[in-house]
């Protein structure tokens, strides 16, 4: 943390650490630390991916250059190669060290002989921020330093936000008034204003000039107040900002602080002697605050985006917000309703997204949305126990009845069961095709539509309306399964493609079986026999397709190979556990702790191989990074909610880290920690506590009362 704003941080981290330690008894009461911010010295993000944000606006913090910005993103407003650039002496200073914080960046550096100390703060509530610069004159001499301030940008509104970042094009005309300048665009403007009269700005150049004496040894502070909106709403933001500097700083280190505290009253705390254990669940968690929006032009408020850093992806993507299933009802229950009813207004079974601005589908069908929509109603009712959700008329239908009808799409009821031939499309792993597809009759999407039968069948009966013909229809597709695809000399699925013959495609979807009552001993065995360094895996993650595989395509990280998109590792790990295989699901999750160390946020894919990340994505901050605590509160810790309201617990340590705690479970209306010791767990709910050997199972009843359940077998939880 630079010293320049220690005294106006420190204060309100104070408020929050006391509010972060009103944890139920038991909880630990080490020393609290930012889980978020990170050093420059750390972070392998390119410039051009770092950003920041605060809900609405976010904007790109290139950490080469002190006090740099470039591009600004507001939904619905967008200036997109807005740039604005701080010269000392002329010339730009070069960042020596720098420290990200989801809503900040403080950068320094240092030009003839003047320390120069940055930070690009984003305010609370507005579309707007300030830069806050510090100039501590080094040398003996007595110096006039100029700065001066040079910016440029287009501005638009955009109504439809998708997977690549809002483009802006429409020119700006600039007006100077006093210490203000205004770029505007119709009704909208992008404001900067100084908080002295000091600031000159030039209408024609768009620069603005200001001049400091320094003594020998003194400090002198800057500030640029900045703000896009409306032309009236971001004048009033600037002239706000740029009247007290000082308060806006204190304000957004405040709301930051509750934006932690928030996390951590809705989500447990993670305690282990393994510091990168912490850092990465922690790290998976940053992604709450880093793709959640509260924007009065969205459908959804709040509203949690499938990307946002730099207007990367702000749409939601069922294949993206379906993999957090488990943990978004813990973290934001309320919320979490009004997007999986979004979703089905949608109709996801002919596209697979809709726009936050107007809340319209668009895209295509995915055929991997039956398995997302099915399993976030299955999981929102199973870990809330809001039965009565499924009761609820979303566009002319029940909640139950849109499940049913996912459950069998392509699916004749009325005949046996068959595998569905899902056609020539590529759209399941969408791989750089230079010669063999996978599509038409997929083993790993025609395994998952067990699950879907299975979820859909115990919704039913909750729902007091038994659908007992989709346990028949999941038996019979487990045999044909097998019967048809299974090829008992590779120990692997294969697929058909259009031409009616087998083919073999080596990708990790097939993993996503693991923890399924799909496969049997023999298939789990022969699956599991290809999960080790030959084949998928790498150092340092997991490959999407193996190795060896004819379509392996080094430029392809998401599912061609060298990588695999951020929810992949994660949830195989998590599956792992389910199927009673800890020591393989820990391995996975050891091989991807260096993510919470060396990236501030994760992006759609990461590189299994080395320390790196896919770098041509817009897609550069992802909502399913929380998977990674997902994988870590419900496989590692081995947490299952019950229908009954009762809760399971059987948590597995993995070999890097034998000590873990969870402090602060919050589920079915139960708290309780967890501490895992070697070869001995114990839980602590309401002043008591059970000490059991690891490999038992414990069970917390709906009235919190803690007894010796059956043991798992590891059949998984379907």
């Amino acid at each position: 943390m630079l010293k320049a704003h220690s005294r106006i941080i420190q204060v309100p981290l104070l408020v929050a650490l006391a509010l972060f330690y009103s944890l139920p008894a038991g909880a630990d009461t080490a020393p609290w630390t930012d889980p978020f911010g990170m050093d420059g010295d750390s972070i392998i993000t390119e410039p051009e991916h770092l950003g920041i944000i605060n809900g609405k606006l976010s904007l790109g913090t290139p950490h080469g250059h002190v006090a740099r910005i470039d591009g600004l993103w507001a939904p619905p407003y967008v200036s997109s190669d807005f740039a604005l650039m701080v010269e000392i002496f002329g010339r730009e200073v070069a960042t020596q060290k720098y420290k990200w914080w989801p809503y900040k960046i403080e950068r320094r550096g240092n030009v003839d002989g003047v320390d120069v100390s940055a930070a690009t703060v984003l305010v609370p509530g507005k579309r707007g921020g300030l830069v806050s610069m510090t100039l501590r004159n080094t040398t003996q001499k007595k110096f006039c330093v100029p700065v001066a301030f040079k910016t440029k940008g287009t501005l638009d509104y955009c109504g439809f936000w998708e997977f690549s970042g809002a483009r802006s094009s429409t020119a700006t005309e600039a007006a100077a008034e006093q210490n203000r300048l205004t770029l505007a665009a119709g009704k909208l403007a992008i404001v900067l204003q100084g908080s002295r009269g000091d600031l000159k700005w030039d209408a024609k150049s768009k620069v603005g000039t200001q001049s400091l004496i320094l003594q020998p040894g003194e400090t002198r502070a800057v500030y640029l107040a900045f703000a896009m909106d409306t032309l009236l709403e971001a004048g009033n933001a600037c002239e706000s900002i740029a009247s007290d500097p000082a308060k806006a700083v204190i304000e957004a280190d405040a709301a930051y602080a509750k934006l932690v505290e928030h996390i951590f009253q809705r989500l447990p705390r993670l305690v282990s002697g393994n510091k990168d254990l912490e850092k990465f669940y922690n790290r998976s968690l940053v992604h709450f605050i880093t793709n959640r929006w509260d924007v009065p032009e969205f459908v959804l408020r709040p509203y949690y985006s499938t990307g946002s850093i730099r207007g990367g992806c702000v749409s939601d993507y069922l294949w993206n917000y379906g993999e957090i299933w488990e943990i978004m009802p813990l973290f934001d229950p309320a919320a979490h309703r009004r997007h999986i009813k979004q979703f089905l207004k949608c109709d996801m079974t002919r596209h697979f997204s809709f726009n936050p601005i107007d809340g319209k589908a668009f895209g295509p069908w995915y055929m991997v949305n039956q398995e997302k929509i099915i399993g976030l109603i299955y999981y929102y009712v199973k870990n809330t126990g809001d039965t009565a959700f499924l009761d609820e008329v979303v566009d002319g239908k029940t909640v139950l009845e849109h499940v049913l009808k996912n459950a069998t799409v392509l699916d004749d009821v009325s005949k046996p069961v068959e595998l569905i031939d899902y056609g020539p499309s590529n759209s399941h792993l969408e791989l750089r095709l230079r010669s063999d597809a996978y599509n038409h009759v997929m083993p790993d999407l025609n395994g998952r539509r067990h699950a879907n039968y299975l979820r859909a069948a115990r919704l039913a009966e909750i729902a007091g309306k038994p659908a007992p013909h989709l346990l028949q229809r999941a038996d019979d597709l487990k045999k044909l399964l097998k019967q048809k695809l299974w090829n008992n000399e590779t120990k692997w699925f294969d697929f058909i493609n259009g031409k009616c013959k087998p083919e073999t495609r080596w990708t990790v979807q097939m993993f996503k079986l693991f923890g399924s009552s799909v496969l049997d001993e023999e298939t789990e065995a022969g699956l599991m026999s290809h999960l080790d360094e030959k084949e998928f895996l790498s150092e340092h993650g997991l490959h999407s397709l193996a190795k060896g595989d004819a379509e392996y395509d080094k430029n392809d990280v998401d599912n061609g190979g060298p990588g695999a998109c951020t929810c992949f590792p994660p949830q195989i790990a998590e599956r792992l556990y389910k199927a009673g295989r800890p020591e393989q699901g820990g391995d996975i999750l050891r091989r991807c702790l260096w993510w919470g160390s060396r990236l501030p946020y994760w992006g759609d894919s990461i590189v299994a191989e080395r320390i790196d990340y896919r770098h041509d994505t817009p897609l550069q901050c992802t909502i399913d990074g929380v998977t990674v605590a997902q994988a870590i509160i419900f496989g590692m810790f081995g947490i299952d909610a019950q229908f009954d309201g009762s809760i399971l617990v059987s948590p597995r340590s993995p070999a890097f880290a034998s000590k873990i705690s969870l402090k602060g479970v919050k589920l079915r209306g139960i708290v309780f920690d967890i501490d895992v010791d070697d070869n001995e767990f114990k839980i602590t709910s309401s002043g008591k506590t059970i000490s059991v050997p690891v490999g038992r199972t414990v069970l917390i009843n709906k009235n919190g009362r803690l007894e010796l359940a059956a043991d798992r077998k590891g059949a998984g939880e379907y």
